[in-house]
């Protein structure tokens, strides 16, 4: 979707240990563009603030872990991977009031491979507060039968046709591990997300299923067409 008003802004950095690199950091971020009309404050704010605390955390704690690993490596004679903290974000709704997205923070800190860890945000900007889950859908309209029994038969899909590959147990993995905060909103429906390792092997990255709107009948409060 195409929501030209949200800009990036980048935070990039490098940090070194006897001249041998540590930690590289970098960070894209969402702004609204002054030409959005309406309130941004509150929303350039969130995630201006949010990736101050990323950097000093890649500064700080990620460093700190990474030169007591070099050292323990020079010490063993054992070679040293540097450490990466890298932050993406993708708006995914953008029609008035609400606006959507979500945003992966990927991290290396040695080993075969890093960990992505993925946050969705919807954000109704009339009153420039974030969305739950629930304050989407009429009072008392229990959702989540419905969205299990969708993304149950979505997943079974998948894994007949060779397109994921799930763990045993699938049904009551994709009930132990639903999250309400793990959502965001699409054109095509509530995108629902499973974070890595949770229902399906790393290799087959974060699972993410879309309900259609329509599943929901006139359940829903906004107008999500």
């Amino acid at each position: 979707m195409k929501c030209d008003f949200i800009k990036t802004r980048t935070i990039e950095d490098r940090f070194y240990h006897n001249k041998v690199l540590m930690v590289s950091v970098k960070i894209n971020y969402p702004v609204l563009s002054s030409n959005y009309s309406g309130n941004s404050t509150l929303f350039n704010m969130h995630y201006r603030q949010k990736a101050n605390r990323n950097y000093r955390y890649a500064s700080t704690k990620l460093y700190q872990t990474a030169v007591k690993q070099y050292r323990g490596s020079v010490s063993q004679g054992f070679p040293f991977h540097s450490f990466e903290l890298i932050e993406t974000f993708e708006p995914t709704y953008c029609n008035k009031p609400l606006i959507s997205l979500f945003y992966d923070i990927y991290e290396f800190t040695g080993g075969a491979h890093g960990n992505t860890v993925r946050r969705g945000n919807t954000w109704d900007m009339r009153r420039g507060t974030l969305l739950e889950l629930d304050s989407l859908f009429a009072r008392n309209y229990d959702y989540k039968p419905v969205i299990l029994k969708h993304i149950e038969s979505e997943a079974k899909r998948r894994q007949i046709t060779g397109r994921a590959h799930y763990f045993d147990n699938l049904e009551e993995n994709l009930n132990k591990y639903f999250d309400p905060k793990n959502f965001y909103l699409t054109e095509e429906g509530l995108a629902i997300f499973y974070p890595l390792y949770t229902i399906a092997p790393y290799s087959d990255g974060i699972q993410v299923f879309v309900i259609p709107y329509r599943m929901f009948g006139d359940n829903i409060k906004y107008n999500l067409n």
